[in-house]
Formats: structure tokens, C-alpha cells, sequence
């Protein structure tokens, strides 16, 4: 019998090499790098350590409540009539401190000079002032409450800080693994091509030995085609990968970037009750919350404290220096010497204001929405903690399932292609156990990766990842 000879048909040429989207030096970064130049160069976080400038600062103002403070007043004045000339110059310096008691002590100077044809005159007025209240506004705790509040507010801005971090890393962890992925799809998309090439040659070598019908090369051909198309897009999803890590890390978006870790997926046991305790003890939302609602507390007690009498026990005492000579005094350079003091108690009632209840009103609702709030996001974290471990212990045994599926196909294709050539299987057969391997390759490839990002999903709920990645805030 005369063997078959293919007709002649147009080989499957390969696809042109895409013009690469990085098309500078190439750069061959671990995960542990790229973290480590995320935290040094992303924007974000450069923005969040700028914005920590003014709010320290803010403590720092807060901070000096029960420090003294100066105001110094001068003024000059020259005056002119007819031929006559006078002049004035008046100097105020005033010195405040608040006590953590509430007492305001004000001590106060302040000299007159008088200059003018037959008459120079210089008066000293000294006074000290102390205020002590006695229901409004005094107090250790409520003098203390608006530095506390500014305190839980710094703490608030840390957690702020380190949930922003939290995020990034996170966010660079995933985006590496992602590059890592469309790596390691590109090389799947390879290795299948050049099988799919190896196949058309053994078939061409079936069909010249009369072993093989010509049409079924065809099938050969189709399926190189659909490669290269696959090939092409996974080409295309590792520079849109490569870029979009290129971006989180601030580097140049034309730098050969190239993920140089391997996929390593082992199994991690997790227990559920101490993940809900460290997630309740690190998440940054949380430690939030609960620093909110002190401080809402703080502002209910000076709500209350506000609509108390304003009653103060006052004090003061004053000096007061006459020296030079006037037109009315005669006596020139006569010291005029006048010390006074006073004692008693200052009362304010306010009558008619409902806006002092209303204030507390506000402030008591606050407290109970805060109160609401954090023990809904208590629930929260425990169903979104439940929720990741759970993801987590199925990722693991969708990569178990992955695995056992791959080399099962694995297996299944080297045994056709021994019946094959053995001939007792069909080359459609071959090329569906193919498309079958491809599919189980791809699908290893997608459980580990996703195993691996359910790992730093669940890091990410239990406010745990700068520990894991050991990330310490440069925020002293």
C-alpha cells in the first residue's frame, strides 16, 4: 500500500517577539527587596511620614497647656500743639500660666513715660492676678482632659501611620506575586508551545510513514496557533504586572523588572481563637476605635464640667510708682508709691442657654456611638478573621487538589503519547490531553499563588504584617 503524503500547506509561523513595555536594564528583585524599596520610595508612604511632621507637632502644642506664656506690648506716641511737642511711650509685658488645678495666675507690668515741656513723668503699675475655680473649669482631671484627648489623637496617627504601611506592603506583596504568576504563565505558555511544535513533527513523521492520515495534522496546526495566541497574552499580562509593581515601588517604568523568588507553598496550621485574640490586640481599625471612644469620653466630662456655676475664688495684687514732676506736681522727682490687694468670689450663673445641655447632649451621644461602633467592629474583625482562616485551610487543599490534578495529566499525556506512537490512540486524543495539562498547569500555578495571598490577606486582618515582614515605623 502506498503510504500518504501530506499535501503541501503554509508551516505555522511563529508570532512576532512583542516590543517589550520595559525596555531598560533588567532588574532581578527578591519579594523581601522590593518591600524593602517600596517602604523606601512609594509615595504613599512618603505622604504618610510628611503628614506626621505637623501632627506631632500639634501634640507638642497641647503639650504645653500648663506652660507659661508672655505677651509684651509696646507703643509710641509724639504729639504736637502749636509749639508744643509731647511724648508717650507705654511698655506691657503680661506673663499667664494655668496650673493643672485650673488657677490662672497673671502678673502683669507696665510703664508710662511722659515727655513734655516742664513736665517728665514716668508711672509703674504692677499687678499679680490668681483665679482658682471652684466648679467650672477646675479640677485636675478635666484641666488634664484636653492634653489626654490630644495624646489619644497621636495614638491614633501612629495606628493611622501603621495601617497605611500595613497596606502598602501588602499591596506590594500581592503585585510581586502577581509578576511572579504572569512569569510563570509565560513559561507555561512556552513549554506548551514547544510541545505542541514537538507534536506536529511526530505527526509529520506518523503521516510520511503511512502511519497517520494528512488531514489530522491540521488539528497539530490549530493548536500551535491557539499557543501563540496564549503565548502573546501571557506576554502582555507580565508587562501590565511588571508595571504596575514598577508603580508601587516609585521605580523607572521602563526598568526590566523581573521577580526572581520561587513559588514555595507549604502548609501553615493556624489556631482560630488565638488568631481572633491577635487580631483584637494589633488591628490598627480597632486599637482606633477603642482610643476614639476615650476620647469621646474625655469630651462628655468637659461637657458635664461646662454646665456647672462658674464660681472662682479671686485674688490680686498691685503696685503702683509715680516718679518726675508735672505742671501740677511741684515736687520733682517724687516717689509715689501705692500698694493694693484685693480677696473675694466671682459668680456667673447662666440662665436661659440651652446650648451649654446641648453640648452635653452631643457628647453623651457620641459616647454611644462610638460604643456602638466599636463593638460592631469587634464582630467585624472576628467574622473577617473567621473568614480568612477559612480561606486559608481551602486555598490548601485547592493546592493539594492542583497538584494531584497536574500530575495526574502529566501521566495521562505521556501515556497517550506512547499509545500514539504505538498507534492505538488518535492525534485529536494527544491534543486534548494537552489542552488537559496546560489547564492543570495553569490551575497549580493560580492555587499557590492564591495559598500565598491568603496567607497575607489573614496577616492583613490580624494587624500582623509589619511582624512577619519586620517592619519596624521610623516614627520616633
Amino acid at each position: 500500500m502506498k503510504a500518504q503524503t501530506a499535501p503541501p500547506h503554509p508551516p505555522v509561523a511563529s508570532p512576532p517577539a512583542p516590543a517589550p513595555t520595559a525596555q531598560g536594564p533588567r532588574l532581578e528583585i527578591s519579594l523581601a527587596d522590593a518591600v524593602f524599596i517600596g517602604l523606601r520610595d512609594n509615595r504613599t508612604v512618603k505622604s504618610a511620614y510628611v503628614a506626621r511632621v505637623s501632627q506631632k507637632y500639634d501634640l507638642f502644642v497641647s503639650e504645653q497647656r500648663f506652660h507659661p506664656t508672655a505677651l509684651l506690648t509696646a507703643s509710641t506716641q509724639t504729639d504736637r500743639q502749636g509749639h508744643t511737642t509731647s511724648s508717650t511711650l507705654n511698655l506691657n509685658p503680661t506673663v499667664s500660666w494655668l496650673a493643672p488645678t485650673g488657677a490662672q495666675f497673671q502678673f502683669g507690668w507696665s510703664r508710662l513715660d511722659q515727655h513734655a515741656p516742664g513736665a517728665n513723668q514716668t508711672t509703674d503699675l504692677a499687678s499679680f492676678t490668681v483665679t482658682q475655680p471652684l466648679l467650672k473649669g477646675g479640677g485636675l482631671a478635666v484641666n488634664a482632659a484636653p492634653i489626654r484627648i490630644a495624646e489619644l489623637q497621636e495614638r491614633i496617627n501612629r495606628l493611622s501611620l501603621k495601617s497605611t504601611v500595613s497596606n502598602t506592603v501588602t499591596s506590594i506583596v500581592v503585585a510581586y506575586r502577581a509578576l511572579l504568576q504572569t512569569q510563570e504563565q509565560l513559561v507555561i505558555a512556552r513549554e506548551s508551545l514547544k510541545r505542541s511544535q514537538d507534536q506536529m513533527r511526530t505527526n509529520q513523521a506518523l503521516i510520511d510513514a503511512g502511519r497517520m492520515a494528512a488531514a489530522e495534522i491540521v488539528q497539530t496546526e490549530a493548536d500551535i496557533a491557539n499557543q501563540q495566541v496564549a503565548l502573546l497574552q501571557a506576554e502582555q499580562q507580565r508587562n501590565s504586572a511588571q508595571l504596575a509593581l514598577l508603580r508601587l515601588l516609585a521605580m523607572d517604568l521602563h526598568t526590566d523588572i523581573v521577580a526572581a523568588d520561587h513559588i514555595e507553598a507549604h502548609h501553615v496550621g493556624i489556631d482560630l481563637d488565638q488568631a481572633i485574640t491577635i487580631a483584637l490586640d494589633g488591628r490598627p481599625d480597632y486599637l482606633s476605635q477603642r482610643r476614639s471612644l476615650e476620647q469621646a469620653r474625655q469630651s462628655l466630662m468637659l461637657a458635664k464640667n461646662n454646665r456647672l456655676w462658674d464660681l472662682s475664688l479671686v485674688g490680686s495684687v498691685q503696685h503702683q510708682s509715680l516718679r518726675g514732676s508735672s505742671a501740677i506736681t511741684t515736687t520733682p522727682s517724687a516717689a509715689l508709691p501705692d500698694t493694693s490687694g484685693s480677696l473675694g468670689l466671682e459668680l456667673r450663673i447662666p440662665l436661659g442657654d440651652y446650648t451649654l445641655q446641648q453640648g452635653e447632649v452631643q457628647a453623651a451621644t457620641t459616647v454611644r456611638t462610638q460604643e456602638i461602633q466599636l463593638e460592631d467592629l469587634r464582630q467585624q474583625i472576628e467574622a473577617q478573621v473567621r473568614d480568612a482562616v477559612q480561606g486559608v485551610e481551602l486555598s490548601w487543599r485547592q493546592v493539594e487538589a492542583a497538584r494531584q490534578a497536574r500530575d495526574l495529566a502529566k501521566r495521562t499525556l505521556d501515556l497517550e503519547h506512547e499509545k500514539l506512537e504505538a498507534g492505538r490512540a488518535s492525534n485529536f486524543e494527544v491534543l486534548t490531553f494537552e489542552a488537559n495539562l496546560r489547564a492543570a498547569d495553569t490551575q497549580e500555578l493560580s492555587a499557590s499563588i492564591s495559598y500565598l495571598n491568603a496567607l497575607t490577606q489573614l496577616d492583613q486582618q490580624l494587624g500582623a504584617t509589619l511582624d512577619t515582614w519586620k517592619v519596624g515605623l521610623n516614627d520616633g
